[in-house]
């Protein structure tokens, strides 16, 4: 009996330890299948990690590629230009050369022709003068001056081969000469005088101006006027005391207030300046209106003797015929630019 209750403690440790070691053994199975899934997970994490590195890398390479083939690609662009300027830079080069070759290998002018070339361009000169005056402001006398110091230049330079331009020239002078002298230039200044001076003229004083008198039209007002009929009588009086009554005996100019003077001073310089444009551009029919108007404006509005003398000059002008046909005196000139080329 003693054995049995001895014996059954023993039992229940030998279960309880049993127990325990089955427990612990499930810890431990536990732990380890914790450590292998940590273990796992760690794994795949750096799997992912190296993974996702490697693309990054992947793409920074493909990057670096691309930008390396662009600069490569604008490189050979560069390269292919540049050499493309040597290219040119070399034509360029090649051909002055060759103009520095053609320069020396020519034959050196000589003093003489050196002076004789800068002559005939001052023949030319002289020759493109004659041909304006002549043609463009009608001055007969300028042209046939710059035609004979263009002649006298030619007998310097002493060239048979010249003798045919110093020919036309010798015809064209003739030319000029036959014509009625008009000293177009003259005439130009002197109505420029004429317009510099309209501020002295003396305007005509037109007849006295009488204004009626308040006292001959006054009305007298009764003392039994009524106040209404007063007030209509002052007004009335005094519209009537400003109206003014201008006798017209002589036909002399009206009074002109300053106003009026400043435009009819203007008016007659216009009239110069016009009679002077047609003067240089031949138009004769204007020239001889603008002068003829300028003429009655004199006799009309002023008076004086710097009137009088302004008139004769101006009738003096009217008188002389401005039209004159010029001759074509552009031979000598063709005939050099031929000879020059």
């Amino acid at each position: 009996m003693a054995d049995k209750q001895t014996k059954q403690p023993i039992d229940d440790n030998v279960k309880d330890a049993e127990i325990s070691e089955t427990n612990q053994a499930g810890q431990k199975k536990n732990t380890e299948a914790l450590i292998w899934i940590a273990l796992l997970i760690v794994i795949l994490l750096s799997v992912g990690s190296i993974a996702w590195f490697y693309q990054q890398l992947l793409q920074q390479q493909t990057e670096v590629d691309s930008a390396v083939d662009k600069q490569s690609t604008e490189l050979s662009s560069l390269t292919q230009q540049h050499r493309q300027q040597f290219r040119q830079l070399n034509e360029q080069q090649q051909q002055l050369s060759d103009r520095l070759d053609e320069i020396a290998n020519k034959k050196q002018f000589s003093n003489a022709e050196l002076m004789k070339k800068w002559a005939l361009q001052e023949v030319k000169y002289l020759l493109d003068i004659a041909n304006q005056r002549a043609l463009l402001a009608h001055d007969v006398t300028g042209a046939i001056q710059a035609l004979s110091i263009a002649d006298k230049q030619l007998e310097s330079i002493a060239d048979y081969k010249l003798h045919p331009l110093r020919a036309l020239i010798a015809e064209e002078i003739m030319s000029l000469q036959s014509l009625a002298s008009l000293d177009v230039t003259g005439m130009a200044i002197q109505l420029q005088v004429m317009a510099n001076h309209v501020n002295d003229l003396r305007v005509k004083k037109g007849p006295e101006v009488t204004s009626a008198s308040s006292d001959d039209l006054a009305v007298t007002a009764s003392s039994d006027t009524p106040a209404w009929k007063q007030a209509i009588s002052d007004i009335w009086q005094q519209l009537r005391s400003m109206v003014v009554i201008r006798h017209e005996q002589t036909g002399e100019a009206a009074v002109l207030v300053p106003e009026q003077r400043y435009f009819l001073y203007q008016n007659l310089r216009l009239q110069l300046e016009s009679a002077r444009l047609a003067l240089l551009n031949a138009d004769e029919s204007s020239y001889k209106h603008s002068l003829s108007t300028t003429i009655d404006w004199l006799n009309h509005y002023f008076t004086g003797q710097q009137r009088d003398a302004m008139v004769n000059t101006l009738t003096n002008l009217s008188e002389t015929d401005i039209t004159i046909a010029i001759p074509d005196i552009s031979g000598s000139l063709n005939w050099l630019e031929e000879y020059q080329q």
